[in-house]
């Protein structure tokens, strides 16, 4: 059960957890919202076309009570549960995340993933917070890897835009950026990483989606096509 096994991951990083409150608390940093911790509806997951993971950059407020229990983590996972994938929201990420899965995957349900590259996001406005904070989750909360490793996807999309691409690289830090296409590579990437699986990619937040449409639907197109042509190959041989 892949949440049985995210819970048992999450129980397992209690110390590293307590160990960036302590190392945060000491250097006097209290702004900041976290950790965001997925949870898999694993019916409908197991039962699309694609293991579809979405990929933001960090959260805009979250959970943000100290982690110091089991009862803890329960409490957490729930909050991403009631959050229903960006239901009630409009914005323009949930907008294309969900059209995106939809033309991948060709039903609209609680199907997919949605992960942050970092787990920590500012606590009193958008963005990412300090940089002490990012530094303490590499060292203290680095799940990211073990969290792919349980999900095991198929497909990975980045929304996080060229500025984030080191914030990736310092969770798995054998990432590699390519050529896609004949895009350039700071609009939209090909990643390799032995976590990640073969379709991975990195394009610009949804937020640019909305200033230059066209040509941000002509890079969702290619990842689109390039994950359904390699299935229709497969399928035919």
């Amino acid at each position: 059960m892949i949440n049985d096994k995210l819970f048992n991951l999450y129980k397992s990083y209690t110390q590293g957890l307590n160990d960036l409150y302590t190392n945060l608390s000491v250097n006097g940093v209290e702004d900041y919202a976290g950790p965001h911790l997925p949870y898999c509806w694993e019916e409908q997951y197991f039962k699309s076309k694609h293991r579809l993971v979405i990929f933001g950059q960090e959260t805009n407020g979250w959970y943000s009570d100290y982690m110091k229990s089991d009862e803890d983590i329960r409490k957490n996972i729930q909050v991403y549960k009631d959050f229903q994938l960006g239901a009630n929201y409009n914005s323009n990420f949930w907008r294309y995340a969900h059209r995106i899965n939809l033309k991948l995957n060709g039903f609209e349900e609680l199907n997919f993933i949605w992960m942050n590259v970092n787990k920590f996001g500012r606590d009193s406005a958008k963005g990412k917070p300090d940089k002490i904070v990012l530094d303490n989750e590499v060292k203290y909360y680095n799940l990211l890897a073990d969290e792919l490793a349980i999900l095991q996807p198929e497909v990975c999309i980045f929304f996080t835009g060229p500025f984030y691409d080191q914030d990736i690289k310092n969770k798995l830090s054998d990432l590699n950026f390519q050529e896609f296409c004949d895009f350039n590579q700071r609009k939209l990437a090909r990643l390799t990483s032995k976590h990640l699986p073969k379709h991975s990619y990195r394009t610009y937040h949804p937020g640019y989606g909305n200033r230059i449409k066209m040509r941000y639907e002509k890079m969702l197109d290619a990842i689109i096509e390039d994950v359904r042509s390699e299935k229709k190959l497969w399928e035919n041989t």
